[in-house]
């Protein structure tokens, strides 16, 4: 197949998006309905082999009982016939984003990032465990993070249905169905296996995303199988007692020693960032505190002291009410009034030429910083151009900007 052509006359191939042991995923679009789509294709050297077909017609069965924001839609089966060649092909959602694999390359995400989508990759096995799915290979290639910073798990290819006869972690020829790293030890043995396997790669995915490296570390399949059997992993260490013990339950031996379902370890996760909110002062008037005492600092003769402690208070600001909630905008302000006061007048103007898009539902806000812009854009003209980097309206948000 290349680019171009039409399959199952209406999913017409537009580029490659990556290839694998089973298949090509094509990047492809919907000629009936008019949408982009993802098209998996079985290669051709698998095209001929019983399991590897039976594999995929399975994948396509067991993603149609799913229905899930945090699970990548399945939308179409099909069989291409040319001769005595069959092209078997399935048709998904295009998930716009990279890998979690791909992210973690770049760098440890934020832990509350982090924790949000594990909440999300819980979604995602709940509603696949209810529905009788195992997935059997939760892993950060199989989890793609959206542009808009949402988790979904994908590739069910070689998940089984708990109705199915319990083979454990075997196929027929006793070869392990998995990526080792990842395995449940009941998986290696060849014990029956439920939804508590996916929780424990579930625990291998939250260990590598709270501490930067993986539970057990092997060059071979047999001695990843003895740590994974015999072995106890260090304890992460992530400065929060509690997500310890839950990544150590994850990561524990026994299936009947882990969290019973993943709508528990979702709601454990929960009930960790609502103790983090109230420790870290997230609540209104503990905000409004913060604020306030960062305004007497400036007013006392400290802008700089101001403005830095507003560049850490703002994301809280857009963490607890939004990104475009008036408290947050306020706050912005502020730290533009402390910047100009600190003598960075440029800095100052340059945030409010930011700001002035998002306030046109805020007439009042938006008429104050019409004034001090007018102001400080004169006050800038006498000004020697700033050495410091200039704060990003969008990073400040996030909590990765500097107050230089």
């Amino acid at each position: 197949m290349q680019a171009g052509d039409v399959v199952g006359g209406r999913y017409r191939l537009d580029r490659e998006l990556g290839r694998g042991g089973f298949g090509v995923v094509w990047a492809a679009h919907d000629e009936t309905i008019g949408r982009a789509v993802a098209l998996k294709v079985l290669s051709d050297e698998k095209a001929g082999d019983e399991e590897a077909v039976g594999r995929f017609i399975r994948e396509a069965r067991t993603v149609g009982l799913l229905s899930n924001p945090h699970i990548v839609t399945l939308y179409d089966y099909g069989r291409v016939q040319d001769g005595e060649r069959s092209t078997h092909y399935l048709v998904m959602e295009l998930v716009r984003g990279r890998s979690l694999a791909q992210v973690m390359r770049d760098g440890l995400p934020e832990p509350a990032v982090s924790l949000r989508w594990v909440r999300q990759i819980c979604k995602a096995l709940d509603a696949a465990h209810r529905n009788g799915v195992v997935h059997r290979d939760i892993k950060p290639e199989n989890i793609m993070i959206t542009d808009t910073g949402e988790a979904k798990v994908l590739d069910f290819g070689i998940a089984r249905l708990l109705s199915q006869p319990a083979a454990g972690g075997l196929t027929s020829t006793d070869v392990v169905i998995g990526t080792p790293v990842y395995l449940a030890p009941e998986c290696w043995a060849g014990l029956p296996i439920d939804g508590r396997a996916d929780l424990y790669a579930l625990g291998v995915v939250l260990y590598q995303l709270c501490t930067g490296r993986r539970p057990f570390t092997a060059n071979q399949a047999v001695t990843m199988m003895y740590a994974h059997l015999n072995e106890q992993p260090l304890p992460p260490d992530t400065a929060d007692p509690a997500l310890d013990r839950l990544i150590l339950q994850l990561l524990a031996k026994k299936a009947e020693d882990r969290p019973a379902d993943a709508a528990e370890v979702r709601q454990r996760l929960r009930d960790l960032k609502a103790l983090r909110d109230r420790k870290g002062g997230t609540d209104p008037e503990a905000l409004r505190q913060k604020a306030d005492d960062a305004w007497r600092r400036g007013a006392a003769g400290s802008p700089e002291r101001a403005a830095e402690q507003l560049v850490g208070l703002i994301p809280q600001f857009a963490r607890a009410f939004g990104t475009a909630d008036p408290r947050t905008l306020r706050t912005c302000h502020d730290l533009a009034l402390w910047l100009a006061r600190s003598g960075r007048p440029r800095a100052a103007v340059a945030l409010l030429r930011e700001l002035l898009p998002v306030l046109d539902g805020h007439p009042r806000a938006r008429a104050d910083v019409d004034r001090d812009l007018e102001r400080w854009e004169r006050d800038s003209a006498d000004t020697a151009p700033d050495p410091a980097r200039p704060l990003v309206l969008a990073e400040l948000l996030d909590g990765t900007a500097q107050s230089g």
